[in-house]
């Protein structure tokens, strides 16, 4: 059985070619996984940030002195907070 040729021709073409790439490309994407770690800011990083605001105009010099001095002051009383200790795990068994 000989078949008829399409006349859609080169559309015809783009899409198979297309279909291919994203069979190549897809799995590529999804094998490759890095998880977003998210933690605070360290004491130096919001103080660069703080001085970047002020650099850009964003803070005047009355706004950054305040902010610095509540991130510095908010850092110490961290410093400052008792260490609670954790109990280790007894090994006896837990009683019924």
């Amino acid at each position: 059985m000989i078949r008829a040729r399409s006349r859609q021709g080169p559309m015809r073409g783009i899409a198979r070619a297309s279909t291919v790439a994203v069979a190549i490309l897809l799995p590529c994407g999804c094998t490759v996984y890095r998880p977003v770690i998210l933690r605070p800011p360290t004491l130096g990083e919001e103080l660069i940030q703080l001085d970047a605001a002020r650099r850009d105009g964003l803070l005047t010099d009355a706004e950054y002195g305040v902010r610095r001095a509540g991130v510095i002051a908010a850092w110490r009383r961290i410093g400052e907070a008792p260490i609670e200790t954790v109990p280790a795990p007894s090994s006896a068994p837990p009683a019924h």
